[in-house]
């Protein structure tokens, strides 16, 4: 006969099994979800580009045409990619270490937004600014940007299994084509002008 110490106790294994089981369901449920988000964010990251860079690029390919007084398109032009060459040795690493990937994206598209309310009003005041603004804010939105989808991409591929090779290009690939979307939007609508 067993007594009260030698007996096994089962119900403290039925509860440790249980809770295994429910810890791998809401694992599964977990990496469900951090996927899917995971993939929202790089979508809504490309969208976002799309909406902002379309009309940056269509802007600064007709400054010379539509700023022609002065030569202040070509001027602007030429400030912002002087800007956009000192930004690129200097920022980037500097606002991603200092404010992290996500919030040089925001503070970055500011930058960027804040450029097409100028060539509205096309002034030497206003233009100047702006482009060293814009070029400033040009780096540091394109590194942010890419190695804020490759960290996402290499943790997708922790909670996938998948190589994090196939899925930084995967995730580049879908980023890239907002990018391009929106050039080939742009360069039809040039066109038809």
């Amino acid at each position: 006969m067993i007594k009260g110490s030698d007996a096994i106790d089962n119900s403290h294994n039925n509860k440790t099994a249980d809770y295994v089981i429910i810890q791998k369901a809401t694992d599964l449920t977990d990496s469900y979800f951090s996927k899917r988000r995971i993939l929202k964010n790089v979508l809504l990251l490309g969208f976002a580009f799309l909406l902002d860079t379309t009309p940056i690029i269509g802007l600064s390919r007709l400054q010379s045409s539509l700023h022609r007084v002065d030569g202040l398109g070509v001027i602007a032009a030429s400030v912002l990619y002087g800007s956009l060459i000192i930004s690129s040795m200097f920022l980037p690493k500097l606002l991603i270490n200092s404010i992290g990937h996500k919030w040089t994206t925001v503070v970055c598209y500011v930058g960027y937004i804040l450029w097409i309310p100028a060539n509205g009003y096309a002034i030497w005041g206003t233009m100047i600014p702006a482009s060293i603004i814009v070029g400033l804010c040009s780096a540091p939105l394109w590194a942010s940007q890419l190695s804020y989808i490759t960290v996402i991409a290499i943790q997708y591929s922790k909670i996938s299994g998948e190589m994090q090779e196939a899925i930084i290009t995967r995730f580049m690939g879908i980023f890239f084509m907002f990018f391009q979307f929106g050039i080939y939007i742009l360069y039809m609508f040039l066109v038809t002008l």
